[in-house]
């Protein structure tokens, strides 16, 4: 046995030996050659990966699309296959395929990188968590998102004065628009619709009166988030009742807001009296005439008016007469309440005296209403001489 190590390929190598025969006949040998012999085989292994990153702008205006962009890559050392991507629409935007969406990428080579872009309407204000699966064989899996937030101005109206007001008095409202916001609204229209009984007097910043809508008209070019634009309208109440102002407002975008404010109209008397003695000089015995002559010079009729005058006792009364009854009390004389008197409306009563004592004989006359806190009073003296 020979143990010949390695034989390389192409090599040859001989081995001798001797024999010595003992018996006759024929000769002869077998060899055997024992060998071990190995085979190889390699394979490569490689790792297919998944990379993904979504990018967008900040802020994307109500009614607008957002431009979602997708990189998908494969940074891997072997081709990824079946790739998908994934994503289920967030509330505040939409998609026109619907609220579920899937991609079909295919195969994605080692190193190999795709873009693509995701369009998305903006539907509601708000922040926006844009949130995308990619998928691929062998179980991989990435998940990548982008924040945006949709911004939309808003447009709220507000109105200020007077909600109770007397006629033929000017009246002077303000009226505000806010933007509550997170866009400037562009185009604001602010415009006041005046009931038919008030009239328009002034309005600043160039506010424009429109007779044939009895309307006042203001324009705002832009009204940044959080801030406020007010103007001020002067209106005169011609009419009693109750009445209603209409403002209303929009700017681009379809956005608009209204508000009214009632305003409670009255009139209101104002009574006025002068008294009038007829003769001024008397003598003992002699007689004279007070003219009181009531007016109302509101523009509401003063109810219950009431007239009472009493004298000194240089003076008696002797009679009277009104549009009421009297009564004569002694020293006083009183004319029962009228109910009304109109607007721009006067009445006169008399009260006749004679002068009993000499002096300077005084007489006070006192007018009461219901619209009247306290009654109104006036003093008139009458000279009462006696012959010496």
């Amino acid at each position: 046995m020979w143990d010949l190590g390695t034989l390389s390929p192409g090599e040859e190598r001989t081995v001798e030996m001797e024999l010595l025969p003992k018996e006759e006949g024929e000769l002869g040998s077998v060899a055997r050659v024992i060998l071990s012999a190995q085979a190889s085989a390699k394979s490569l292994c490689t790792r297919p990966e998944l990379a993904l990153r979504l990018t967008s702008k900040p802020h994307v205006h109500l009614g607008q699309q957002q431009v979602v962009q997708i990189e998908i890559s494969n940074p891997g050392s072997g081709d990824a296959t079946g790739v998908m991507l994934l994503e289920t629409v967030p509330t505040g935007v939409s998609h026109e395929a619907g609220p579920a969406l899937e991609f079909e990428v295919g195969t994605l080579r080692a190193g190999e990188n795709r873009r693509m872009d995701l369009l998305l309407t903006a539907e509601q204000a708000g922040k926006i968590n844009n949130v995308m699966t990619a998928r691929a064989d062998a179980n991989l899996q990435i998940e990548a998102n982008c924040e945006f937030e949709v911004i939309s101005p808003e447009l709220q109206l507000s109105i200020e004065g007077p909600h109770r007001r007397f006629l033929e008095r000017p009246a002077t409202y303000q009226v505000s628009v806010d933007n509550p916001g997170t866009a400037t609204a562009k185009d604001v229209q602010l415009v006041t619709h005046l009931p038919r009984g008030m009239q328009f007097v002034s309005a600043n910043n160039k506010g424009e009166y429109d007779s044939s809508s009895h309307s006042v008209h203001w324009s705002l070019a832009e009204l940044p988030a959080h801030e406020r634009g007010s103007v001020e309208l002067v209106a005169l109440p011609i009419e009693s009742g109750t009445h209603t102002l209409q403002v209303s407002t929009k700017a681009e975008q379809g956005l608009e807001d209204r508000s009214d404010k009632q305003v409670i109209v009255e009139g209101l008397s104002a009574l006025m009296f002068e008294v009038i003695d007829v003769e001024g000089l008397i003598e003992i015995g002699g007689e004279t005439t007070y003219e009181i002559r009531v007016q109302n010079q509101g523009s509401k009729a003063a109810t219950n008016v009431q007239v009472a005058a009493i004298m000194q006792a240089g003076l008696r009364p002797t009679s009277a007469h009104g549009e009421t009854r009297h009564s004569i009390q002694g020293e006083r004389v009183i004319f029962a309440p009228l109910p009304k008197l109109a607007p721009r409306a006067e009445t006169t009563f008399r009260i006749q005296v004679q002068g009993v004592r000499p002096g300077d004989q005084r007489v006070s006359v006192k007018i009461a209403s219901d619209d009247l806190q306290q009654p109104i009073s006036k003093e008139i003296s009458t000279r009462v001489y006696a012959d010496e």
